[in-house]
């Protein structure tokens, strides 16, 4: 009799623990992700906090995240070199001496001798 009250009790107790799990919900949007950067991109808190970060303390992750930004915001070129030569130059920061190099020479046609020389020694940095 004990034993049959027991197996009752496993059997509820599996029974009752075995609940339903709900699906992961995917959310979509019309929105593309270089929409959501350049939304990023015109948030002036979180930009002058992330380059304060940068310009401040060397934070490598910050760097990356404003980088990220401007990427995907499309400002590569025009807001991202700054940031890059001061943690390049001032933190040493190999990825950001890359980053230096491959903005300057973007467009290999229009950069000059100079020029060239001078990404060619932040490539060297970065190694």
């Amino acid at each position: 009799m004990k034993s049959n009250i027991i197996i009752v009790l496993i059997i509820l107790a599996l029974v009752f623990s075995c609940k339903k799990k709900e699906e992961a919900k995917v959310n979509y949007t019309d929105e593309n992700s270089g929409t959501v950067f350049r939304e990023k991109l015109s948030n002036q808190k979180l930009m002058d906090s992330l380059e304060k970060l940068v310009l401040y303390s060397g934070d490598t992750l910050a760097y990356n995240q404003l980088k990220g930004i401007h990427y995907m915001g499309e400002q590569k070129l025009s807001g991202l070199l700054y940031y890059s030569l001061i943690m390049s130059n001032k933190y040493h920061y190999k990825r950001a001496s890359y980053d230096v190099y491959d903005i300057l020479t973007y467009d290999e046609k229009a950069v000059d001798e100079k020029t060239k020389k001078m990404a060619n020694e932040y490539l060297d940095m970065s190694k």
